[in-house]
């Protein structure tokens, strides 16, 4: 009887003890919640719904047409660059580029003989040298 009466009422104490100790982090945690929990907490509750109907203001800084402006200004920047005479391209274009390769590949020669600096007598005795048996070690 005394081996389970020790258990049984230390047991509810450690329950309550620790039951007690996450309540207070609980409250600790909720009172040091973020400015967006208690939006969510209220979304959840089916509370604080934005109307549907509603239209945002739009900020007075941020309108819509204000970059126009900017990027037309870049589009004219990028025309003058490109109005340089400078960005023209050459006069023989294409096909001056073409003949330019053509001359460059025609002035390498025609792949080299093969090589015959070894006989097949001198490869024979080469791979003979290294054809050593192997030594193994008896058990």
């Amino acid at each position: 009887m005394k081996n389970t009466a020790i258990p049984l009422l230390i047991v509810p104490l450690l329950l309550i003890a620790g039951c007690s100790s996450t309540y207070s982090k609980v409250r600790q945690a909720i009172n040091e919640a973020p400015e967006w929990y208690g939006e969510r907490r209220a979304g959840m509750r089916d509370e604080g719904y934005p109307v549907l109907a509603a239209l945002p203001e739009v900020d007075p800084n941020n309108k819509p047409g204000a970059s126009l402006q900017a990027q037309l200004d870049r589009g004219d920047v990028l025309s003058d660059a490109f109005a340089d005479p400078r960005a023209e391209v050459a006069v023989g274009g294409a096909e001056e580029i073409r003949a330019i390769a053509a001359s460059i590949i025609g002035s390498f020669d025609e792949m080299p003989p093969e090589s015959d600096f070894l006989t097949q007598a001198e490869i024979a005795a080469i791979r003979s040298q290294f054809n050593v048996p192997r030594v193994t070690q008896d058990e």
